[in-house]
């Protein structure tokens, strides 16, 4: 994929955020590399088909995207108080997936599934209050 100053803004806005950044947000992130909603979608679904990206629907229904650092299957963790979110590099669901085609009848191609809980500085957090 051809680099251009837009790309490279959105990977930067991408990289430098600790949880899943909103079009709107990418947009204000990019600096002066800055270009058009219809364009960071298009570089997002780019990226996404890549791997580069992944796409988490919030619980408030917005659609934002994080930058992912391995091009295989993995999954993401997302901390329910302050929203940081980090890459977990296995699945561990195989098993049930297996399982479950055999009682849907189903040939499942892919999941995609969310975890949430709160990460070691809420927790301190939490047990100081």
């Amino acid at each position: 994929m051809r680099q251009t100053p837009q790309r490279e803004g959105i990977l930067r806005a991408l990289n430098a955020a600790d949880r899943p950044l909103s079009v709107e947000e990418i947009s204000s992130r990019m600096g002066e590399d800055r270009s058009g909603l219809p364009t960071i979608y298009r570089n997002l679904e780019r990226f996404i088909k890549e791997g580069w990206a992944e796409n988490i629907l919030g619980q408030d229904q917005v659609m934002r995207f994080v930058r992912c650092n391995t091009n295989h299957h993995h999954h993401h963790v997302q901390c329910e108080s302050c929203g940081r979110m980090v890459e977990v590099d296995f699945c561990g669901v195989e098993d049930s997936i297996r399982q479950l085609e055999i009682s849907s009848g189903f040939r499942i191609t892919r999941h995609q599934l969310s975890l949430f809980g709160l990460c070691t500085d809420c927790q301190s957090a939490e047990k100081r209050h």
